[in-house]
Parts: C-alpha cells; structure tokens; sequence
C-alpha cells in the first residue's frame, strides 16, 4: 500500500476523469500519460495540465521514457483506466495506486461491463488496488459496490462505471494523501477475465432462453450488437424483452412471429420481443419489422 506522504507528487496514468478527479481535490499532478487521445473530460483537462509533462501513448518499456517519469520524482502513480499493463521499471519508481470497474478477481481486463451483463450479474464494483504487474492482480484498498440495473446495456455501463469510478479513485487518492490507511486485501477466489470481444463472436443462439438472449443483446449494445439473420439479411438487434412465447411455443426456435404488432423470435424457452434493431443499413423498431413480416 502506498504510505501517505507531507509532498505528494502524484504522477497519473490514463484517462481524463480519473484526472480531472485529482485536480478537483486539488492534488498536485507532476506529470500525465495519456492512454489515449480524447475521451470524456478531454477538452477540460487539457487546459488544467498544459503546463505539465505529458506523453501520449508512450512505449514505456523504452529507457529513455522510463528516465524522463524518474525525473519527476513522483512519490505516487496513480491510474485510471491506462489501457496497457505498466512494466515494472515504472512501476518501481513509486507505490501506485490502479482503479477496475468490476468486482474484482472477477472480470479482470479491458471489457468487465460487457463479461458481468452477459454472464447475468445484478452487481459489480469500482475497485481501488495496489498497481501490480499482473493485470488488475493488486490486493483491493477500497470496494464501492454498484448495482447494474435490469435492462442496462453494455455500454452505458461501461460509460456509468467509468465515470464513477473516477471519483472513487480521486475520493481514495485524497483520503490516502491526507494521512488515511487503507488495509490492502489480497484478491481471493476465481479469477475470471474480461477480453475484448470479437464482433463476430455476439451471434444470437436462439435455441438459448430467452433471458439468456437478453443478456447477450444488453451486453453487445451498442457495439458491436448481437446479431442474427433473417431472410438474407443482416439483422442486429440493439435491444428487446424477454417474454412468454403463448401461443407460439410450437414454433422452431429462430422463428418470427408478429404480436401485438411488434416482432418476436421465438427462443429456446420463451420468445424475445425486439426493440431497436438494424435491418441491413436500416434502423428500424421491432414494430416496423412486424409490418414487414405480414
């Protein structure tokens, strides 16, 4: 855990909230490396560290980059949402404090809000842990538990969670800055990963439950969207309910019907009535595509 220090020198790593949360309680930033030009906060933060160091997207294995962060002499890093692993000659220049959006060991990496929708989770978390080589490996300091909410996608999420977390982790820096201890605890039991997802991996099964397709939907929207054919189109489906199937139980699964004036596919078990959808280049509602049907 990082000790508390009279002369913070706080050098950040990542994206704009995470940033301008420091700033906002007034922690000194001696540096910032950028993971990524732009996101939300960019056009806020830039004029608060026009005048300190800053790199943008930089090889860090690189000695000569690695010499110009020591000669700040941080006595803190501190990331938020760096999209890359920080090898270990950085990280040995300061204890460092890292902020994940899930409920840490699980969904470990890049993708959490879609790994903890499509798997079905009711709750997640923004976790503050000691910057560690492994990814999001570092014993836990501080866990704000969240709710995902029933019909949340992916991506607003992802969009949720990030911004929450970067006060979590300005609130936490703050706190340690001012003299608070924080006990490390270690991460225990599975570890589940978080990939990047494949577009061509969010295909619609709809031999699976009708919730299960739910998730998936939920978990893809808006990129890169679960998606299915129908006819010889491209179909994708950006959102929708899971409902009784009634009457059309008898149907194959992947069978569309119309009810209600609003399409449905039928599933494994139950039906999905579709909401937002992409038929070819087309945006359309599960209502125009009824009307299409008959």
């Amino acid at each position: 855990m990082p000790t508390p220090t009279t002369d913070p020198r706080v050098l950040y790593f990542g994206d704009p909230q995470g940033a301008l949360a420091l700033l906002d309680r007034g922690l000194p930033l001696v540096g910032v490396v950028h993971g990524r030009r732009g996101g939300p906060g960019w056009q806020r933060l830039v004029p608060r560290v026009r005048a300190l160091p800053r790199w943008m997207r930089p090889d860090l294995d690189d000695p000569a980059v690695v010499a110009e962060l020591a000669a700040l002499a941080p006595t803190l890093l501190v990331s938020g949402f760096f999209p890359r692993r920080i090898p270990e000659p950085v990280l040995a220049l300061a204890p460092g404090v890292n902020v994940h959006p899930s409920d840490l060991p699980r969904w470990r990496g890049p993708d959490p809000a879609y790994w903890a929708i499509v798997s079905g989770d009711t709750h997640t978390a923004a976790c503050v842990h000691d910057l560690a080589s492994g990814l999001d490996e570092g014993a836990v300091l501080h866990r704000a538990p969240v709710a995902i909410k029933p019909h949340e996608s992916g991506g607003a999420l992802a969009v949720r969670m990030e911004a929450f977390a970067a006060e979590v982790l300005g609130d936490v820096v703050a706190r340690m800055v001012a003299g608070e201890r924080f006990t490390p605890v270690p991460q225990t039991g599975a570890v589940s990963w978080a990939p990047l997802i494949d577009p061509d991996s969010v295909e619609i099964d709809w031999t699976a439950p009708a919730a299960q397709v739910h998730c998936l939907v939920r978990a893809a929207s808006p990129e890169p969207g679960a998606f299915t054919g129908i006819g010889e189109e491209l179909l994708v489906v950006y959102s929708g309910r899971p409902v009784d199937a009634g009457r059309f139980a008898a149907l194959p699964p992947g069978t569309p019907f119309v009810r209600g004036g609003v399409a449905h596919l039928r599933c494994g078990d139950g039906a999905y009535r579709l909401g937002r959808l992409r038929l070819g280049k087309r945006l359309i509602t599960g209502r125009v595509l009824a009307s299409l049907l008959v």
